[in-house]
């Protein structure tokens, strides 16, 4: 193609590096300046030729494919069927290998998780969501973005209209790369981040499966009914159907079918079976766009959120993080879960609508009975090869305790002295810290409360009965999401208000009137909370429970508060663990590689070099007391990042905050294993010195993107920095007190969904305690994970041409957006995408497929 044509040139004119090479390129010029003449008259008639000929895409379809590996489909690409003497996945090889343009090296920019990746794939903007599951903190609300039973349920009553990842997507401004069209103007399939649930689609599915014969429908009743199937098909059907509308510009359909597969076996056989039954659909998909009328000007992509971690060699090992934490080594915790762990067998275990599930310990330290109002920790493993911890918050645990002993009415009074001292110790500690919190969640319930008001008018407003045309623009949606806000704003503002009354309690309690024998602990410690994140020096000396010996006191009277409780230091605890029933060779004893937590910029300033200094919070990175490292971030906000990786050891905190740790020098086997992975590339410099500096993402990516862990290193400044989004941001100009207000509480919420802790598991490892997915797994850093797939064909993408520069998931709205001609080559929307309110996109487009032009844009 001409587009191509004029690309290849251009690299040849661009790297071959003389008019000598060039000549040895047949070019055959007899002199530089008849040289220079043809070569500039090629350049511009190819110019001239693809601007005339490259129709603009004005349709987009696209096949998201969860988990497909792209390693994986090109190795069967390449195989040849001794049957047919074809490729083995035929139309994967003739739609994108000869006529359209693969990314070879196309990753996750974050965690190899569904929910995240898929959110970064439909935004194009930085990540918001952070795992598949996410807790607030105060008040145990639960973000499940996996689960579609409860949306469809919901749907049916008129419950609701979108996806929880959606929903959270709106409320901080941002928005899905389909709502760059109008409601009629687009076809999406059910997805996690889907508007609206098209129930007639299920409807006709039921249908189609239940109305066959009586002899197949019993055949298929004995072997097992394939409704997840059907519905599937009849997805597919309809945007099949949809395609000879003119109007529809954007449809997708969403495919688990890889991911469910590769989880449960690892056998090539069983991969390849789904490959193919994916491949034909990609025919039927591709025959249908090349009869539509817009044939010429659509542009079919395929795309998924991660790789796999699967090898038919090894069975992916499963680690109970649920049994370690609820043992008395672990910290005797009632664990709350969203999944009902392997082997529980109940209703419960299979009914999408329960709550998130309390595993209740026997070996509580003080907690015994009390598991449903308080457990003390949250686990949230899907992800597999990744586990995000929240731990209550050790100072509540401590208070809890000591209001429990000083409710005792056999304790001596020069204990009873010693621990309510203590007792008011900590208050007096947390109540500089806690109160200010407390007044500023009290002003935003405050601003939220009148926005529930305004909302509830705008509901009653709402017209009662809409037109087709209204239905067409999703007028009767919009209205739908209207009075949604004020049931789900209302609930917030209950269960923040009951958050804030309970410690406000606690913090109010005075030693002149302390009667610890009257209170009641329900009305001081919140039920189901976790209150604030731990610090690290919490979680390095972290309370548990009382000692064996009960409070010990000191020889001036005072608690000693370290053998009166049983304290665990859960960096230590965690790492440590080792199996000794492994019997696969080659696979590490040690289920967790290491443990990430973000660190306060403000607590490291003083013990960094001028040189070292971020300008946004550190990462800390833990694979035991000698093998540390700190991520430092900064350039951001002004539209450049780099990253430091510097190699440390021994980080502490103190009580007071103070953070110690020793610098030391870049040597194998810190986290992430960068310095003696052999596929390195620091581009021909010393690696040590290349390693010392610091450097853009797109520089690291193209060093570290061939390496185990592949782009991890900006993964997890990804997954750790808490992103403004337009609705976040508090400090804008111009908004009224109330919308800054509302504006701190949505940040706020986001920030209580952080963890703790994110513990990453070993080769082979996973946390999947409902199943452990022997087949594979995904979740982690490692490149088998984190290389996802991305091709494209048809109106405007060259022809057979494989990218090999690295490309990651941001790349993908910008990328779609180019070749429609809604994006400017500063990244920046178009007029009509920007009144919609799309924001500038921080990702690369691929300059490949779109042309040189959008490159500037990155300064590469």
């Amino acid at each position: 193609m001409a587009k191509a044509g004029f690309r290849n040139l251009w690299k040849k004119v661009s790297t071959l590096g003389s008019l000598r090479a060039l000549r040895h390129q047949r070019l055959g010029c007899p002199n530089r300046w008849t040289l220079i003449s043809r070569i500039l008259v090629s350049i511009g008639i190819a110019f001239l030729f693809a601007v005339s000929t490259f129709a603009q895409a004005k349709r987009v379809v696209i096949l998201k494919v969860d988990g497909l590996p792209y390693d994986t489909v090109d190795r069967f690409v390449r195989e040849r069927d001794p049957e047919t003497g074809k490729s083995r996945l035929p139309w994967f090889d003739y739609i994108f290998y000869q006529n359209g343009t693969r990314l070879t090296n196309f990753y996750v920019r974050g965690m190899s998780l569904s929910g995240p990746s898929w959110s970064l794939i439909d935004t194009g903007q930085h990540l918001q969501i952070k795992g598949n599951v996410e807790f607030d903190r105060y008040i145990f609300h639960t973000y499940d973005y996996l689960n579609f039973v409860p949306f469809y349920f919901k749907q049916a009553y008129r419950g609701n209209v979108d996806m929880p990842g959606t929903e959270v997507i709106d409320s901080l401004g941002l928005h899905l790369l389909m709502d760059a069209y109008d409601n009629y103007q687009r076809l999406p399939g059910s997805q996690l981040y889907g508007r609206g649930a098209r129930l007639g689609t299920l409807q006709r599915a039921g249908q189609a499966e239940f109305q066959k014969s009586p002899i197949q429908l019993a055949e298929e009743f004995i072997v097992g009914l394939d409704l997840r199937n059907a519905v599937f098909t009849q997805y597919e059907r309809e945007l099949i159907d949809a395609l000879n509308d003119p109007r529809v510009q954007y449809a997708d359909l969403f495919d688990m079918s890889y991911d469910h597969a590769a989880h449960h076996t690892n056998d090539d056989a069983s991969h390849l079976q789904v490959l193919r039954e994916l491949d034909a659909r990609l025919g039927r998909l591709w025959a249908a766009i090349q009869k539509s009328p817009l044939a010429a000007q659509t542009v079919f992509i395929v795309v998924s959120d991660h790789g796999f971690n699967s090898d038919p060699k090894v069975l992916s090992q499963g680690f109970n993080l649920v049994k370690l934490l609820g043992s008395r080594e672990g910290g005797g915790h009632h664990v709350i879960t969203k999944r009902r762990l392997m082997l529980d067998y109940a209703i419960k275990g299979i009914n999408p609508f329960v709550p998130p599930i309390t595993t209740t310990t026997s070996q509580t330290y003080y907690l015994k009975g009390q598991s449903t109002d308080y457990p003390t920790a949250l686990l949230d493993f899907d992800g597999n090869e990744r586990a995000g911890l929240h731990l209550r918050n050790t100072d509540l645990n401590e208070l809890h305790i000591l209001l429990q002993q000083l409710q005792r009415k056999d304790l001596s009074s020069e204990l009873r002295t010693a621990a309510t001292n203590a007792f008011f110790a900590v208050l007096a500690r947390d109540r500089a810290a806690w109160s200010p919190d407390l007044d500023q969640l009290e002003k935003e319930i405050g601003a939220l409360h009148r926005a529930i008001e305004a909302e509830s008018g705008r509901c009653t407003s709402q017209p009662k009965k809409f037109t087709e045309e209204d239905r067409e623009m999703g007028r009767d949606d919009n209205a739908r999401r209207t009075c949604l806000h004020v049931t789900q704003w209302t609930e917030l503002e209950t269960h923040y208000a009951g958050y804030i009354a309970t410690m406000r309690a606690l913090l109010a309690l005075r030693p002149d009137t302390f009667q610890p024998a009257k209170l009641k602990i329900p009305d001081l410690i919140p039920k189901t909370s976790m209150g604030q994140r731990n610090s690290i020096y919490a979680l390095q000396n972290y309370v548990v429970g009382l000692s064996p010996s009960g409070l010990v006191l000191n020889g001036d009277g005072s608690l000693d508060l370290d053998r009166s409780f049983v304290r665990i230091n859960y960096f230590d605890l965690l790492k440590q663990q080792t199996v000794r029933n492994n019997v696969q060779t080659g696979i590490s004893n040690q289920p967790v590689d290491f443990l990430a937590t973000r660190i306060p910029r403000e607590s490291l300033a003083a013990l960094l070099p001028a040189d070292a200094q971020p300008d946004d919070d550190a990462i800390w990175l833990y694979a035991g007391p000698e093998r540390q490292a700190l991520l430092l971030p900064r350039g951001e906000a002004g539209g450049q990042l780099q990253l430091r990786y510097l190699p440390i050891a021994h980080l502490t905190q103190d009580a007071n905050g103070t953070i110690h740790f020793d610098q030391i020098d870049w040597q194998p086997d810190l986290p992430l294993r960068i310095l003696e992975d052999v596929r390195l590339d620091t581009n021909g410099s010393d690696r040590i010195t290349w390693l010392r500096g610091w450097h853009t993402d797109i520089e690291w990516l193209r060093a570290l993107h061939k390496t185990q862990y592949s782009n991890g290193l900006i993964g997890l400044h990804e997954q750790f920095t808490q992103f403004v989004a337009p609705a976040t941001d508090d400090n804008a100009s111009g908004i009224s007190e109330d919308e800054r207000l509302l504006r701190g509480l949505r940040r706020r919420q986001r920030r209580l969904a952080e963890t703790d802790l994110q513990i990453f598991a070993n080769d082979h490892w996973n946390f999947d305690v409902r199943g452990f997915n022997p087949g594979g797994n995904h979740g982690s850093f490692f490149r088998i994970s984190t290389h996802a797939t991305f091709m494209l064909a048809g109106a405007g993408v060259p022809r057979g041409l494989a990218v090999s520069e690295p490309y990651d998931s941001l790349s993908v709205v910008p990328t779609i957006l180019a070749l429609t001609g809604n994006i400017n080559t500063d990244n920046t929307p178009s007029e009509s995408l920007a009144k919609r309110g799309f924001l500038r996109f921080p990702g690369r487009v691929v300059t490949e497929i779109a042309g040189p032009q959008f490159g500037a844009a990155h300064n590469q």
